[in-house]
């Protein structure tokens, strides 16, 4: 019988991380820069039992890191 498999794109910062989800530990993040800017990078979990948010939010991390710090949103004059 076949495995279901999920995936989906999130996009962040310029990047797109996907993750692939085949259930029982059979999970990937792996973040993808914008076009030219390198090859793709799977994130390997820090521990053995990491939930996938917090893989997730650790590949965010990780464009942070080359992103450097998110700008300040501008406000709009009320007039």
């Amino acid at each position: 019988m076949a495995r279901l498999v999920a995936v989906s794109h999130i996009p962040y910062r310029a990047h797109q991380i996907e993750v692939i989800d085949g259930g029982r530990k059979q999970t990937r993040v792996i973040i993808h820069p914008p076009g030219g800017r390198g090859a793709p990078y799977e994130v390997t979990p820090l521990q053995p039992d990491q939930l996938l948010a917090e893989r997730i939010n650790h590949a965010k991390a990780l464009v942070d890191a080359i992103m450097g710090p998110k700008p300040v949103p501008q406000r709009r004059a009320a007039w």
